[in-house]
């Protein structure tokens, strides 16, 4: 080979390299903005996602708040309640007339008949026939 074969060969070589540098050049800079909008598409995302999980930890704090208050109002409607039993209570066990109507109408609804109940608890007929009709589960017999 003489030298002008080499130095084109070479100059040909050099060229085939430089044309090589570049296509590489080239192929990398559009990898790097691929990856770069993806980079940038998965970076909304990831901003989107934590707005939501921000929300969701609002919405799951105000509800646990909620719940704080419908709990501490049940306790509250508890006491109420049981203040007005044993209040309730009280009155029966103070009023005579309570204490001889709610032995009667415990006899109802034990099964006792019209006349035990008017005798037991000293009540006219007609009062012995509305307690019977409003605890009793069966039929009053007329005399």
């Amino acid at each position: 080979m003489d030298v002008s074969a080499f130095s084109l060969l070479a100059i040909a070589t050099g060229l085939l390299a430089v044309i090589a540098v570049l296509w590489l050049y080239w192929y990398f800079q559009n990898r790097i903005k691929a990856l770069h909008f993806h980079l940038q598409h998965h970076g909304d995302e990831a901003i989107l996602l934590a707005e939501q999980v921000r929300t969701l930890e609002n919405q799951i704090a105000e509800m646990q708040a909620r719940s704080m208050v419908q709990g501490k109002h049940m306790q509250d409607l508890s006491e109420q309640f049981n203040q007005l039993e044993n209040q309730l209570r009280e009155v029966k066990t103070q009023d005579p007339s309570m204490r001889l109507y709610t032995r009667a109408a415990e006899l109802v609804k034990s099964g006792a008949d019209i006349e035990e109940v008017m005798q037991a608890c000293d009540l006219p007929r007609a009062e012995a026939e509305l307690l019977f009709s409003m605890h009793g589960t069966h039929q009053i017999k007329n005399p």
